[in-house]
């Protein structure tokens, strides 16, 4: 698992979550749609309230493919 902040461009070591039951069964689907397919090259956003989550799942040949992130994102997915 990685957590990338994106306004800092550090990596986080512990995130924690307050979600209202809507924005869970958000999240919870939004992954599950994610999960169908883990290989596409996919991601999705659960935004409220002025803040967002947003998450994709993480496979070796997508890794493989590093012109699809950012460099803080291939910082972060490199880090041990």
């Amino acid at each position: 698992m990685r957590i990338p902040d994106a306004e800092t461009g550090r990596s986080l070591r512990q995130v924690q979550m307050y979600l209202k039951p809507a924005q869970a069964i958000e999240f919870r689907e939004a992954l599950n749609e994610l999960l169908q397919d883990p290989e596409a090259l996919e991601h999705r956003h659960v935004i409220a309230e002025g803040r967002e989550i947003s998450f994709s799942i993480v496979t070796p040949a997508k890794l493989a493919n590093v012109k699809r992130y950012t460099e803080v994102e291939l910082r972060v997915l490199q880090e041990r």
